[in-house]
């Protein structure tokens, strides 16, 4: 799906619903709008990188120190080392899209699709988890939810990490008894322990759809590829950027829509709670958020009509200070 198109059409339409929503749910306090298959290692030939990003090519892998250069050390191979212990410190990641993606159907396949590895690696500004399939997969459905849910228990499955992603993988398992297949043989659980990607977990495996929970430090922007010969799925998440704001991409972006707001478009980015809403609509798929205001801070308590799952999130004036009379307002700590 074309992230950028899906975006333009939540933006336009989340006001509208936001309009809706005013009225709707002023009563509710509800405001506005790793054995076989895992190797947890760097993997080098999956694929390009996503080009829009432009992430740095080079994996990082574990390697003993090298020896301080003895005075006889000649200048390139000094530069060169300057050169390795700045590519030591952590990466800038690219500003990626948070809100849901899917990914369609590809085609016919030869018998059930069955999980053959879990692959994971860091490659400079972002993180990748690989999950490889003994054929093609049918659609992918990817998204930020408040806690993961087993299917079909729908009991929490506890990870690690704040913020979490719901992989669903449809047309495809791992060890479905009902299924005469070759079951997925490694384990369930994968702990890699990045800074950003810190777990994954097999959250469901009934009715050939296989669903996986990804615990992330953090809010982060993420790309989902289908990739064949072998068939595999990959999520790249982001390293922490330089801005880390919703709904704006960049200051510059957010500097225009400054200008918009002071002529008299959008309003509701003139109010955290209407930013909140519309975070909840765009990022979490919700179609009736209600959200609660936590009082004497910038923060805001964002829930599902009909349930209990929730999350908080800080929307905060991007220009205190600016000459115009009122700020916009941005989702903080995300991206």
């Amino acid at each position: 799906m074309n992230s950028s198109l899906t975006r333009l059409v939540r933006m336009v339409v989340a006001p509208v619903i936001l309009g809706l929503g005013v009225s709707a749910c002023t009563q509710g306090a509800s405001p506005p709008p790793q054995a076989q298959g895992l190797t947890t290692t760097t993997p080098t030939r999956e694929s390009a990188p996503p080009s829009s990003a432009q992430p740095r090519s080079a994996t990082v892998t574990t390697e003993a120190p090298s020896p301080a250069p003895s005075p006889a050390t000649s200048p390139a191979a000094s530069a060169s080392s300057v050169a390795g212990s700045a590519s030591s410190v952590a990466a800038i990641g690219p500003v990626w899209p948070i809100e849901p993606r899917t990914i369609a159907a590809a085609g016919s396949r030869q018998g059930l699709p069955v999980l053959k590895g879990v692959r994971t690696g860091r490659h400079g500004s972002y993180e990748r988890l690989v999950l490889e399939f003994t054929a093609s997969y049918g659609q992918v459905n990817v998204r930020y939810v408040p806690v993961v849910h087993a299917d079909p228990s729908d009991k929490v499955v506890p990870l690690k990490g704040s913020s979490f992603l719901e992989v669903v993988v449809h047309g495809a398992a791992a060890r479905w008894a009902a299924t005469p297949i070759r079951p997925y043989a490694g384990p369930s659980t994968v702990t890699p322990g990045y800074p950003t990607l810190k777990q994954v977990s097999i959250s469901g495996d009934f009715e050939s759809v296989l669903s996986f929970g990804v615990g992330l430090s953090r809010t982060a922007g993420f790309h989902v590829t289908r990739l064949r010969s072998p068939d595999r799925l990959v999520l790249d998440v982001a390293e922490r950027p330089a801005w880390g704001r919703w709904p704006d991409d960049s200051l510059a972006q957010a500097r225009a829509i400054q200008t918009a707001f002071d002529q008299g478009h959008m309003p509701w980015r003139g109010s955290g709670q209407s930013v909140a809403w519309s975070y909840a609509f765009a990022v979490y798929g919700w179609n009736k958020p209600v959200v609660t205001p936590v009082p004497g801070t910038d923060t805001y308590r964002l829930t599902h009509q009909g349930s209990s799952d929730n999350v908080t999130v800080r929307a905060v004036r991007q220009f205190p200070t600016a000459t115009s009379k009122h700020s916009i307002f941005e989702i903080t700590d995300t991206r």
